[in-house]
């Protein structure tokens, strides 16, 4: 089936000015070159403004972060998580996010939830899986097990690629919900580089959780390719990043926005204590990342639906509004891999797109406007502010 999209404005995600009364042809899922598609289905978006669907680079299916103890929830029995994982994924299309990039589930969950949505069980984006996350017995983020020693790591990352992951994650450093410092260190660089080693023998990559100090140090001597969080990273350990041509996955909405951490742990003194100092050090560090050059793309960390958020965030921290839109689209595809198939709108992608009322090149709460979503050439939202003919 073809179809045909007229956009008011079209922010294409190559780089190129948007352009306005562009029309774009879609045929069985993919963007072709603009052709005369006779008898074909006309959508009218004209009063609005198309990009590409939203990547949300760093998230969670089953988690949600202001229910706290995160990692506890990870745990859980697979049919307790499976609940929360339609309401998430439902949560994240009704905002224009059509690719996530899985962060860590336990049991498969990411994998079973990948194979649904590509069966048609279940409606959600486009999914990158990690599996389980790669963590010492001692350190944040272990889930069901602990990986310890060369050894130990290298079965488990064997065993994730095995069933079905796109990348690996290893833990490098604490985390701000966690008794643990953020700059602390379980894993030694000979337990990331097996993990990189194997990885790499598939043709893919290894993230690292990572806010600064020695984890990230040695992250990055290790050889992996993004790092996640980045919240505390010194100058030199930026430039450190910046000489291994490293990826830097920002998360503010988890830590920024009152129905994160701030909400989940309000019990917890300590943790709120941490909160407080990290927004405090993230607007420095994310500030020096963002002028360093450094490559920089955005996700949620769990807080599903809200990449407007992040790149408001990121706007606010000193990113153009162009850069910070490149950083949820073409960016994000390019740190994942995927973009040969997603995160621009040119000849041969998926037709992976989204229109909003208004321009977020001028105003960023555009982005909280989402009137239209297409995935895979399939219209999953259409709301007040298309044409009606389209809602039918």
């Amino acid at each position: 089936m073809t179809t045909v999209i007229r956009c008011g404005k079209l922010f294409d995600g190559t780089g190129a000015e948007p352009a306005s009364n562009v029309t774009l042809v879609v045929e069985d899922g993919v963007l072709r070159e603009e052709s005369n598609p006779g008898g074909a289905e006309l959508i009218d978006l004209s009063g609005c403004f198309v990009m590409p669907g939203l990547i949300d680079a760093h998230t969670h299916l089953s988690i949600i972060p202001a229910k706290g103890n995160q990692l506890g929830q990870l745990r859980e029995p697979p049919g307790k998580k499976a609940l929360r994982v339609a309401r998430n994924l439902e949560k994240d299309l009704d905002a224009g996010t059509t690719t996530l990039r899985i962060m860590g589930e336990e049991d498969w969950l990411d994998v079973q939830t990948r194979q649904a949505i590509a069966e048609g069980d279940l409606e959600g984006p486009g999914l990158s899986v990690a599996t389980r996350g790669l963590a010492p017995t001692n350190g944040h983020g272990r889930g069901r097990l602990g990986f310890d020693g060369v050894d130990e790591v290298r079965r488990a990352a064997r065993e994730n690629l095995a069933q079905g992951a796109d990348f690996l994650k290893v833990f490098a450093t604490g985390g701000v919900a966690s008794g643990s410092g953020l700059d602390s260190s379980a894993y030694s660089v000979e337990e990331m580089r097996v993990a990189v080693e194997e990885a790499e023998r598939k043709g893919t990559y290894v993230a690292a959780h990572a806010h600064g100090g020695p984890g990230l140090v040695m992250a990055v001597e290790a050889g992996v390719r993004t790092i996640e969080h980045a919240a505390v990273a010194t100058p030199a350990e930026i430039e450190r990043m910046l000489q291994r041509n490293c990826w830097v996955i920002g998360t503010y909405s988890i830590l920024f926005r009152p129905d994160g951490i701030e909400l989940s742990d309000a019990h917890n003194p300590a943790i709120q204590e941490k909160v407080k100092w990290a927004r405090e050090t993230v607007e420095v560090s994310a500030r020096q990342i963002f002028e360093s050059g450094l490559r920089v793309a955005l996700g949620s960390d769990s807080m599903h639906g809200n990449m407007a958020f992040e790149v408001q965030t990121a706007v606010r921290f000193g990113m153009t509004p162009a850069r910070a839109l490149l950083a949820a689209t073409a960016h994000a595809a390019v740190a994942l891999r995927i973009e040969d198939r997603v995160g621009t709108l040119r000849p041969g992608m998926a037709a992976d797109l989204i229109a909003l009322d208004g321009d977020p090149l001028e105003d960023l709460t555009a982005l909280d406007r989402v009137r239209f979503v297409m995935k895979d050439g399939a219209v999953l939202r259409a709301y007040e502010g298309v044409p009606e003919s389209v809602r039918a």
